[in-house]
């Protein structure tokens, strides 16, 4: 070949992409034979002795036009990237720091990306993202029965697809206050139907300049909160605030008044709750105040839905708020001005199980300290973490809240010694102050919620001669005590769902003094259930 017909070849890109083989990972060489323009930072799709898997271009190159379609030191032909599942969704400066933790934490650079990604860019498998879902979509009868009467809601709800076109998806519907009930409800008087229909998986286009920042109903600061504001804006690039306030003292809209700060300064703002129960109200505030800037990322969205907020962010037109759980702190925001961390002390910020572990809170300060970004702690009761590493021992600045918006007292709050109660002869399950209060409420047109940590009918079965605890062979904790309701007994794993019978005898000793001890959600709606006659009892622990 002369040199001349050299350069009308073009050049051929070779790559090394990082799959999941092994405990830290391989990487293996590939050709980009199909010219998918293949870069760093993408995730492509393989093929490793003929499994599809998914995996991170981690080095590039271009090859000798001599051996366009073999690696430079192994005489072997190299095999095409097949496909581009995303294009530059991990930055040098974002892998850095991922591998920077997983130092941190004993666990293999593999594991934490892995982690960090939305669930299904890394590993095996073909590459499947939904289109959407199936969804109930409502319609208004066209040949309506109108003999029969509506309710006040149902005649809002036809009222309401009136003036929508005829048709409206549930959940829209509901998000406007229409319960599933009422929309049956005038689907069974056949003024409406349903059908379920494919929802597309559409982001909508964001509002350029922040002008969708609504300005209605913004509550009035009180002089704590302007306080609290006024020493966050102060704050260094990099530090942290505790926002320590009682419930009901509005840490909920200092959190939207900096957020609003920083969409404004043209940074985006990550919003992280415990538990995906919190994610809705907290949501909804931040969508009815920012509009379509605002997303969430928590296990409870599909998969597809967790991609697509991911690739929103990774376009990074326009600044946004992302809410969610401590998944979302791997989420590649840049530019990032603030992290917000409500109910800081709340265990659940801590990955244990399965790997690799973390801790959300960790990485936030890790985090700003290496964006430039500021972290605020919301809490009632900081954790000792926290309280350790205030500003006149560490690192952390404090503000307080200790006035409720509302003016209104807190609860009061009775801590009952059931050791007195058992001195004073009442051995029963509920103490008597408690049980005085529940029969009071048929008369106060009241209702009670009651908490109890545990599940079933008792925390555990032990021995009464060795101690001996009953122990779930594959998780190694108490197995819970069930009961039905003639009165027969299971012990269950809410772990793994590992089920056996109550055996007679100790695996221990041999005695037969088995006893079930402590009290869960089931032995309690029993007790209640005997205790109060005509009280309707609803037991919630699923």
């Amino acid at each position: 070949m002369n040199s001349a017909s050299k350069e009308l070849i073009s050049p051929r890109i070779g790559v090394d992409v990082w799959l999941e083989v092994g405990r830290e990972g391989r990487c293996f060489s590939y050709l980009d034979g199909l010219d998918l323009g293949v870069g760093l930072g993408d995730l492509v799709l393989v093929k490793l002795r003929g499994r599809s898997m998914k995996g991170l271009v981690v080095k590039r190159r271009i090859l000798p036009i001599d051996n366009q379609n073999k690696d430079n030191s192994n005489d072997f032909k190299l095999s095409n990237v097949e496909g581009v599942v995303q294009h530059a969704a991990v930055d040098s400066q974002w892998r850095d720091w991922i591998e920077k933790i997983a130092t941190n934490y004993h666990t293999s650079s593999f594991k934490m990306l892995k982690a960090a990604l939305p669930p299904g860019w890394l590993g095996q498998g073909k590459q499947s993202i939904s289109a959407g879902r199936l969804l109930w979509k409502v319609y208004l009868q066209p040949k309506a029965d109108t003999q029969k009467k509506l309710s006040f809601k149902q005649k809002a709800l036809e009222e309401y697809l009136l003036n929508h076109g005829g048709e409206s998806w549930q959940k829209d519907l509901q998000d406007q206050g229409f319960s599933s009930v009422i929309i049956k409800g005038l689907v069974s008087k056949k003024r409406a139907f349903r059908e379920r229909r494919l929802l597309k998986n559409e982001i909508k286009s964001e509002s350029k300049n922040n002008e969708n920042i609504s300005n209605k109903n913004k509550p009035l600061l009180t002089d704590e909160q302007k306080q609290a504001i006024q020493s966050f804006l102060a704050l260094k690039k990099g530090s942290t605030l505790l926002l320590w306030g009682i419930t009901g003292s509005g840490k909920t809209e200092v959190y939207l008044r900096l957020a609003e700060i920083e969409l404004k300064a043209g940074r985006n703002c990550l919003i992280l709750a415990p538990e995906i129960g919190l994610i809705p109200q907290l949501f909804d505030r931040c969508k009815s105040r920012f509009g379509v800037n605002v997303f969430q990322y928590h296990s409870g969205c599909i998969d597809s839905e967790r991609i697509q907020t991911w690739r929103q962010v990774i376009k990074g037109s326009h600044p946004i708020v992302v809410v969610g759980t401590r998944s979302a702190i791997f989420l590649p925001l840049n530019p990032l001005g603030l992290i917000v961390l409500d109910e800081e002390h709340d265990s659940s910020y801590k990955q244990e199980s399965p790997m690799p572990c973390y801790h959300a809170r960790d990485l936030a300060l890790s985090r700003a300290k290496w964006q430039g970004a500021k972290v605020l702690l919301g809490s009632a009761t900081p954790s000792l973490f926290v309280w350790k590493s205030l500003s006149s021992k560490g690192s952390i600045m404090l503000s307080r809240l200790t006035r409720r918006i509302s003016g209104k007292a807190l609860p009061k709050v009775h801590v009952i010694d059931m050791r007195l109660e058992l001195e004073e002869g009442h051995r029963r399950l509920i103490s008597r102050a408690l049980m005085n209060d529940l029969r009071e409420l048929t008369q106060r047109s009241e209702q009670a919620v009651i908490l109890v940590p545990r599940r079933g009918y008792s925390s555990f079965l032990s021995c009464r001669s060795c101690g001996e605890v009953v122990n779930c062979p594959n998780c190694d904790v108490a197995l819970t005590v069930h009961r039905n309701k003639e009165g027969l007994g299971w012990l269950r794993c809410h772990w793994c769902d590992f089920r056996t019978q109550i055996h007679s005898t100790c695996n221990e000793c041999g005695s037969r003094a088995f006893k079930p001890f402590g009290a869960g959600t089931q032995r309690v709606l029993d007790y209640l259930e005997n205790e109060l006659e005509g009280l309707r009892l609803l037991r919630f622990d699923r």
